[in-house]
Order: structure tokens, then sequence, then C-alpha cells
């Protein structure tokens, strides 16, 4: 692989460790050879790191493979999962997934980035929909301007939600920012 093919989303080895392009920017200046700018995630760790690189350096792509599994279980150490097709389980230590393990729900279909057939990373569904355990009392007139309340779903999630919003109603999150989206007619 050259230089020029790393673009976001692309997996490749770099110092023997699989990462995958988060962003990339291909920069050239007057009188100066050509870089390509990019931020990398490590897929083993998880850690971001920023990488110029030029014409001189070649890559080895990453077998990474993509499956989508069901969430089963925690444990104290590791979150388990359930290919959908093959049915085969894997494993994922639960300080890989940092914040976003709140937001995993019985039955839930992820998408697991699989390197030489190990688990390496999680990807979750954009929205997630979870019901609303608590609620504070909204009360009447507050819904004259656009205030919002913290209310707390399944999984101790807490989301600053409109006064409507009540104890019962399950509700559409958004897994990457943990803001709300919609209350979900059901």
């Amino acid at each position: 692989m050259e230089y020029t093919d790393l673009t976001p989303g692309c997996t490749f080895i770099f110092e023997g460790t699989p990462y995958i392009v988060i962003s990339s920017e291909f920069h050239r200046m007057q009188m100066r050879k050509a870089v390509m700018r990019t931020t990398l995630r490590n897929l083993i760790t998880g850690q971001l790191i920023q990488k110029t690189f030029t014409a001189a350096d070649k890559f080895e792509p990453a077998d990474v493979t993509k499956c989508v599994a069901k969430y089963l279980y925690s444990d104290a150490d590791y979150c388990y999962f359930m290919d959908n097709v093959s049915l085969e389980q894997y494993h994922i230590n639960k300080e890989s997934l940092g914040e976003k393990i709140k937001y995993l729900i019985d039955d839930m279909d992820v998408t697991l980035v699989l390197f030489q057939q190990k688990p390496v990373q999680v990807e979750f569904p954009k929205h997630i929909n979870i019901k609303v355990i608590e609620s504070p009392i909204a009360i009447k007139g507050d819904s004259v301007t656009s205030t919002f309340k913290t209310v707390t779903c399944e999984n101790g999630i807490k989301v600053s939600c409109p006064l409507f919003i009540k104890e019962g109603d399950i509700i559409k999150i958004d897994t990457e920012t943990g803001e709300y989206i919609e209350r979900v007619r059901g």
C-alpha cells in the first residue's frame, strides 16, 4: 500500500500493530514533498495518534474482518458476544470498550472488528432505543421554553431530555455523543 491509500476506514500494519485511519489529509507545499497527515486509532489499545507519511513509506494491509455479533453477557473482566452466522463466541476486555460499555443492552447486535480472528474493537450502532427508569416530574409551565431535565435510563445512563419524557418511555439516543434524539412511539 502507498501513503495515498490511507483514506478513512483503511486498516494497515504500522510498526507491527494494526491501525485504522480515522482521518487523512493530503498536503503538497511549494518546493516540498507531498505528505499525508493522518489520525490513526490503534485497533488493539484504542489509542489515537497523529502521524505524517511520505511517498517513501510503504504499508502492509491488516488482516481485519468484521462480523455482526449479539451481546450475550458480561463478567468482572470481559464482555461476551456470539457471531450471528457462525455462532462462534468471542470475548473482549471491558477496558477496551471504555465509556461505550454502558450502551450494551442484552441481545444487542454490534459489529466486531477481528484481527487475526481475535476481536480488537466493537462498533456500536449509531443509535439505540433505551427505557427511561427514572424521570423527575416536570412543572407545568416549564414547557414554554426549551428546557431540559436529566433522566436515568437502563444501565445507569443519564441523558438530558425534554420535559415531556416520563418514566417508562423508550427514547432513542446517539451512541457517539450520548445525546437524546427522540421519543420512540411504541
